[in-house]
């Protein structure tokens, strides 16, 4: 955890936008749309946590709700990027990016075929860039 805060905060100042990617146990690509308030807690790989402190609620200024919905049914809404590391590097990104940043949770290979999911992924990546230059 560390380690992706110096690589956040020294990749770009500004980014225009930024998309991470996860896997999570469902059967569609779920869209996460925000980070809830939260502690971390949880111990990551080097045994270390994030300053204790409360993390806020947080939402992605993106369309993201226009974009599931203009994508359809491969993809779905979702304001639960979890407990641990995804939703941790997503109130980063969020936090650093100025709200310009989505978490993508994509399903096991062995849940859905790796070439749908990398469809659903393209169509919904083009839908936010489309989305920016409206």
């Amino acid at each position: 955890k560390q380690w992706y805060q110096r690589r956040v905060r020294g990749a770009v100042e500004k980014p225009v936008l930024t998309i991470h990617l996860g896997v999570h146990p469902g059967e569609k690509v779920a869209v996460e749309c925000q980070c809830n308030e939260t502690v971390y807690t949880r111990l990551d790989v080097a045994g270390k946590v994030p300053p204790a402190n409360t993390w806020p609620l947080m939402e992605s200024s993106l369309p993201l709700r226009d974009v599931v919905y203009r994508v359809g049914e491969e993809c779905k809404l979702s304001r639960d990027a979890g407990t641990y590391l995804c939703q941790f590097v997503l109130h980063c990104s969020l936090t650093h990016g100025n709200g310009k940043s989505v978490f993508l949770h994509v399903p096991p290979v062995n849940t859905c075929p790796a070439g749908e999911t990398v469809k659903t992924v393209r169509k919904i990546i083009t839908e936010i860039f489309s989305s920016l230059t409206r």
